[in-house]
């Protein structure tokens, strides 16, 4: 992204603000003033001048929001939350790539429950899941040189054959290319610049000079999307994790997804943000696309803040569901399991906690017919459930 980004007239978050030029003194009251100033300095009420700085504030506010939210709930919920907004993430970020998938079917799929074999789209889509649980899985001081991020792709082909790093870039990029246009992305001098501005200002500054510099096609746009999802956390507007029981003292990946304790990952999902505003998505423009990203940053939280209270009110439920009657009872590992996995199906709950698998069967059933779960798969054997 070419330096004059940040100087397009009224533009308030320049990182930093040119001298004046040389003259007459000017009175303070009469002095221009950039960035998002108040009418009256007094008044600590009235409300920014501009457009973007009102978004900006109503969706950093609500962003904190929802991360102090996650850090108030439990592991399971927390687990839960980041378990299901990976997914949605992920059939999000492929819609923006034109590749139309369910959320409901790629859920299934990428939690071994779909009893068909998968489309052309939906096969396509699993490999942005993968992207986006692994890359969610990382610290984020990890994830913005181009030698670690290289390093990442080299140790998950060798631990799981079949996952890359850049499984939406375009196949005629060769390797010295992709590190070229890496260094480019992620040169420090650029990382500076956005670190100057408010967090989510530098996180839409950053996914617009990815594109810039190619790196939307050499390494592809989701994982542009996921490193601007993390910007926040490395800014410090939110936590960067949020450490479970077998949380690993100095350790740079979380506990795995499918884990119950669970719980660290970016808060901000960018791609869920343009559910249903495809056509705002051009950070390749200047033009617009503060304001855009802005404003689906705030759609994204929202539907997160939904999302969580729907958790909440769900572990008051199975908890009361679930009391424990007797020292050994396993009504609590039950719950957490529950809020913690997107789909459950009998025989992963009864792998989980080493019971019978009729015995989890009948619990599921038993849930399912007092409404704490929903059936998601339709089928008369073989059933999946969600919590939601």
């Amino acid at each position: 992204m070419s330096d004059d980004w940040w100087d397009v007239p009224g533009n308030p978050y320049a990182p930093s603000l040119a001298e004046p030029p040389a003259g007459p003194e000017v009175p303070d009251s009469a002095s221009p003033k950039s960035g998002p100033q108040r009418q009256d300095e007094d008044d600590l009420c009235t409300p920014y001048a501009t457009a973007e700085g009102l978004a900006l504030e109503a969706a950093s506010a609500a962003l904190v929001r929802l991360d102090c939210g996650l850090a108030a709930s439990s592991p399971a919920v927390a687990a839960g939350w980041i378990n299901r907004m990976a997914i949605e993430e992920a059939a999000a970020s492929a819609r923006l790539n034109g590749i139309l998938v369910d959320t409901a079917d790629l859920r299934l799929l990428a939690w071994d429950s779909l009893d068909r074999a998968p489309d052309p789209d939906l096969a396509q889509a699993l490999p942005l899941y993968d992207l986006v649980r692994r890359i969610t899985a990382r610290h984020p001081r990890h994830l913005y040189t181009p030698r670690r991020l290289a390093a990442l792709d080299r140790i998950r082909h060798s631990r799981s054959p079949g996952f890359s790093l850049w499984s939406d870039a375009e196949e005629d990029v060769g390797a010295e290319q992709r590190w070229a246009v890496l260094q480019a992305a992620l040169a420090p001098d650029a990382l500076a610049r956005f670190r100057a501005a408010p967090a989510l200002v530098g996180a839409a500054a950053f996914l617009a000079h990815w594109h810039e510099v190619g790196a939307d096609r050499s390494a592809g746009a989701a994982l542009g999307r996921l490193l601007a999802a993390w910007w926040p956390a490395r800014q410090g507007l939110v936590q960067g994790r949020r450490g479970g029981q077998d949380m690993v003292e100095g350790s740079d990946t979380y506990d795995g997804p499918t884990h119950p304790a669970y719980a660290g990952g970016p808060v901000l999902m960018p791609s869920i943000g343009f559910l249903g505003h495809a056509m705002d998505y051009r950070p390749d423009r200047r033009d617009g696309w503060l304001s855009a990203y802005l404003m689906a940053a705030g759609r994204s939280v929202a539907r997160g803040e939904a999302l969580l209270r729907r958790l909440r009110a769900a572990e008051g439920g199975l908890a009361e569901a679930l009391r424990p009657r007797r020292s050994t009872s396993r009504g609590p590992q039950v719950a957490a399991f529950l809020l913690s996995q997107p789909v459950v199906t009998s025989g992963r709950l009864a792998q989980a906690l080493d019971m019978s698998g009729t015995a989890a069967r009948s619990l599921l059933d038993a849930l399912h017919r007092d409404h704490l779960l929903m059936e998601i798969s339709g089928r008369d054997a073989y059933r999946a459930y969600i919590v939601e």
